[in-house]
């Protein structure tokens, strides 16, 4: 019986051993083997056989793996007090270096990823940093480059995924972009008022040319319509005048005469008792015969 239950035992052993010697590697990990605690070899994906009892494998994935680091408050340059959380993507490139040159590689790359950050926000001002994340998140991969190749893996990407200020920053913030924003609305304000006196401006002015134009216009228009009729009024004057001369010109003396008698007449008719004459006309009837005897019986009497 004892030795039915030996050989049972060694049994159970035997296919212990050969389940713990069996190792399946799945892509994309790879095994680091440990024998004794010591590195023995590193195991590729598929099937291994391995010491059992004096050996372990350690698995390490060598796919692209994401973090996303906790929210971390920075001060900036000009001692603005910013949140800011970022993630990265890294692949394990060493697996030796990846297990035992690094207690825990991952959680170092956190902090020197922590460090950076606030070594580069450090050196600049709020705005820049609110600007500038890319530039950040280069400067960022290139010191993460450097610093994390002797953890066995590489940094493939860093990403700033929010920067926010603190709650009195966002408020000022607020405020002086409110203020911006009035500026802006009362400058557009102004320009449009500017632009529309200066067009009412250029109206009015073309409006009172125009007007000024019609004027003189109408000044000259009117001052060369009265010169035409005085023109035409002295042209008329002038003829008539020069056909009245014409006509006394051939006209005989006893016209004359007959014109002062037709005017002696009127007076005779008339109440008036006394006549006063020039000695032309009292002459000028002389050359009438029958006042000329009246005028010289007259001269007799006397």
């Amino acid at each position: 019986m004892w030795g039915a239950m030996l050989g049972l035992l060694i049994l159970l052993i035997i296919i212990l051993g050969l389940l713990l010697s069996v190792k399946i590697i799945t892509q994309p990990d790879r095994g680091v083997v440990i024998t004794l605690g010591k590195y023995n070899k590193t195991l590729t994906p598929g099937i291994h056989l391995i010491a059992p009892f004096i050996s372990h494998v350690i698995r390490v994935s060598t796919a692209q793996t994401p973090v996303d680091l906790d929210e971390q408050v920075v001060i900036t340059k000009d001692n603005a007090e910013i949140s800011v959380k970022i993630s990265l993507k890294y692949h394990v490139t060493n697996i030796e270096d990846f297990v035992f040159k690094n207690e825990d590689s991952v959680r170092s790359m956190t902090q020197d990823t922590r460090a950076s950050l606030r070594g580069i926000i450090g050196n600049k001002e709020l705005n820049e940093v609110l600007n500038g994340t890319e530039e950040i998140n280069r400067a960022l991969f290139a010191g993460l480059s450097d610093v994390t190749a002797g953890y066995g893996l590489n940094v493939d990407r860093v990403n700033i995924d929010s920067v926010n200020p603190s709650r009195d920053i966002q408020d000022s913030m607020n405020k002086l972009l409110k203020a911006t924003r009035e500026r802006d609305a009362a400058i557009a304000t102004a320009q449009g008022k500017s632009k529309s006196i200066t067009l009412e401006n250029e109206a009015n002015n073309q409006a009172l040319l125009a007007t000024n134009q019609a004027q003189n216009t109408a000044l000259v228009n009117s001052a060369t319509a009265k010169a035409t009729a005085i023109h035409t009024e002295a042209d008329a004057d002038a003829y008539r005048i020069g056909k009245l001369n014409a006509a006394l010109s051939v006209s005989s003396q006893n016209y004359f005469i007959s014109q002062n008698i037709a005017a002696f007449k009127e007076l005779a008719n008339s109440d008036a008792n006394t006549v006063v004459m020039p000695n032309t006309a009292i002459d000028s009837l002389g050359a009438v015969p029958a006042f000329a005897e009246a005028f010289k019986a007259t001269k007799s009497a006397k």
